[in-house]
């Protein structure tokens, strides 16, 4: 079997082979980064794969320890470290019974080490010195390896023994196991929002393991229902009391699935009721019909992409995202409607350790299965886009940054493009729109979603039916879209 490995992640071994002096020579190399500025690689070499490997375990094992020793090490070292170390041995095929019993020896290190600072951390007077802890236990796999005298390949298996399980690393799995269902697959044919696993964790970053440091608890045992209440009350705004209920309904759905947890204790609280948006909208908020042409006006008068977006969003009631990633595909001239089927989102980028190191826009499913639709095309709006088309064909035959690009205008082009000519986000459109009502001295406190707003109020009031308007608006049901209605609109249903 192949042993090399060209690119590894942090934490996995990995052997390459050299000549030197015409001899070949085997090394093994591991990327760490754990403590306070403690990022190295350490390589050590061998004749063989099995002598590489065991002179960078014992490297390993010293460098740990040394850097505990001088204080680098202050936090729980992550359990991602010991399973790369293990799960990289199994695919090299080096579980041999001399390496095993190295690999234990790094797996108590690691533990011990863990238990002393999180010892230090909650109960500050009573910290047990580290070469008192008690050895872990060893798996039993591993144990049966290290008692055979002849060389194996058997994976070393890491079991869950302990009856806690440390909250943080769930958490990180449950949000990696929820964003693969973010890809549409045979076996996910209804992939989830990106966007939506996204807000997911900031709740669990910002409010929820927050709250656990603040109150020393550590397992995902500790949450318990009355733990819960407290958290749920800590958090500001009903939305985002309920937000987090859902989040951590989910999380233990999950953890029972896994067998990580026996009861869900979410069913012993009360869900966060959902306050409704038309009980505090104001007026401000949306575009009454009588001043819907003073706005259509001002966005032709503008006439560049943005505003041209900005009317599409009030005569087709569609999301930013949505207006952000339509294509000319979805004008359907020849039977006046809109195809929705795209959005246009920003994503927050991840580390291997769920830490955010930036962003990346791209096009990505709608927010739910109704949300693909097609909406009736506004008279005004079909002949404000005739033109807009044959603007942006021009722009792409005569303009040279889009020839250096080599991009050619296309039926599968965006409909609207910003100045580096790709299409737009919902943030660059909301923090544009306060610009654009100063512009043109237009006093309302409208917002992008404000636009959408305006569209279901006015067909509302135009008398369109419930089910229509829910459709129209792409919501699985007409609470949703009642919510988005103004007060004096919604008692006429």
């Amino acid at each position: 079997m192949e042993k090399e490995k060209e690119r590894t992640k942090k934490y996995e071994i990995s052997i390459r082979s050299k000549i030197v002096n015409g001899k070949p020579y085997i090394e093994a190399r591991i990327s760490l980064n754990f403590g306070i500025d403690c990022k190295t690689r350490l390589a050590k070499g061998g004749k063989s794969d099995e002598e590489a490997v065991l002179n960078l375990l014992s490297a390993l094992f010293d460098y740990i320890k040394t850097s505990f020793e001088r204080g680098l090490v202050t936090c729980k070292i992550d359990n991602i470290v010991k399973d790369r170390i293990v799960s990289s041995l199994n695919e090299l095929c080096l579980t041999t019974t001399k390496i095993a019993p190295k690999v234990l020896e790094i797996i108590n290190l690691i533990e011990s080490i863990n238990a002393h600072i999180l010892d230090k951390i909650y109960f500050p007077n009573n910290v047990v010195p580290i070469n008192n802890i008690a050895t872990i236990t060893a798996p039993k796999t591993l144990l049966s390896l290290i008692s055979k005298k002849e060389n194996v390949t058997e994976p070393i298996v890491e079991e869950n023994t302990t009856k806690q399980y440390i909250a943080k690393t769930f958490f990180i799995e449950w949000v990696e196991y929820k964003f693969s269902l973010c890809k549409k697959t045979p076996d996910n044919p209804k992939p989830l929002c990106r966007k939506t696993i996204d807000g997911y964790y900031r709740k669990i970053r910002d409010n929820i393991m927050p709250y656990m440091i603040r109150h020393k608890k550590l397992y995902l045992q500790d949450l318990t229902d009355d733990f819960i209440t407290g958290l749920l009350k800590s958090v500001n705004g009903q939305d985002g009391k309920r937000i987090t209920y859902i989040v951590l309904n989910q999380l233990f759905k999950y953890a029972i699935k896994k067998k990580i947890v026996k009861d869900n204790p979410m069913q012993y609280i009360d869900k966060p009721k959902q306050i409704k948006k038309s009980e505090n909208q104001k007026a401000e908020d949306y575009i009454k019909p009588e001043e819907q042409d003073i706005w259509l006006d001002a966005f032709e008068k503008e006439n560049t992409d943005m505003s041209i977006l900005f009317e599409t969003m009030l005569l087709a009631g569609l999301r930013p995202e949505e207006a952000s990633g339509i294509k000319w595909t979805s004008l359907q001239e020849d039977e006046d409607f809109l195809i929705i089927n795209n959005a246009h989102k920003d994503f927050i980028v991840y580390d291997e350790n769920m830490n955010p190191i930036g962003h990346e826009r791209k096009d990505d499913t709608l927010k739910t299965s109704k949300s693909y639709r097609r909406v009736p095309l506004d008279p005004r709006l079909k002949k404000v886009l005739q033109k807009h088309k044959i603007k942006q064909q021009e722009l792409f035959r005569t303009s040279r940054a889009l020839r250096d690009k080599k991009r050619k205008w296309t039926e599968n082009e965006y409909m609207f493009l910003s100045r580096t000519y790709k299409p737009y986000v919902s943030d660059t459109l909301s923090s544009a729109m306060p610009k654009f009502r100063k512009k043109y001295n237009l006093t309302k406190n409208i917002t992008p979603y404000g636009l959408r707003y305006s569209y279901a109020s006015y067909w509302a009031q135009m008398g369109l039916d419930k089910i229509s308007l829910m459709r129209a608006m792409g919501h699985e049901s007409f609470e949703t879209t009642e919510r988005t209605l103004h007060k004096s609109i919604t008692r006429t249903y």
